[in-house]
């Protein structure tokens, strides 16, 4: 089973957003597509846009504690399972369950790693 997490991140300077971590292979060692929400939770909103950002390692699916590198720390709100990804320069469709409730997302990208994530279902 793949999973998802959404993470809220605390910086140091005391600024907060959501990063949203989405496991599109099962392997341990393969990296997981990450978006940062700003103050969005991907498993409560209708629509909002998401700042795609480096791929995390798949440990941050379970991670709760400090970031690395004096970046603040992560406390995992929320997380679910994947029903499937397809994702592309050009698409981003995503399926998953939250607390047994099934959620489409379709993102479409916007200028500047920016993509607007439009969700059906829940």
């Amino acid at each position: 089973m793949k999973r998802t997490a959404v993470l809220k991140h605390s910086l140091p300077d005391g600024s907060w957003h959501y990063d949203w971590l989405i496991q599109t292979d099962e392997r341990a060692e393969s990296p997981v597509l990450t978006f940062r929400t700003g103050h969005d939770r991907p498993d409560l909103s209708g629509s909002f846009v998401a700042e795609r950002i480096g791929e995390h390692r798949s440990a941050y699916l379970t991670y709760e504690g400090p970031v690395s590198g004096n970046r603040g720390e992560v406390e995992r709100v929320v997380e679910g399972e994947v029903v499937s990804v397809r994702n592309s320069e050009s698409v981003c469709e995503i399926v998953l369950v939250f607390a047994g409730v099934e959620r489409a997302y379709s993102g479409s990208p916007l200028d500047g790693g920016l993509w607007q994530m439009v969700v059906t279902g829940g």
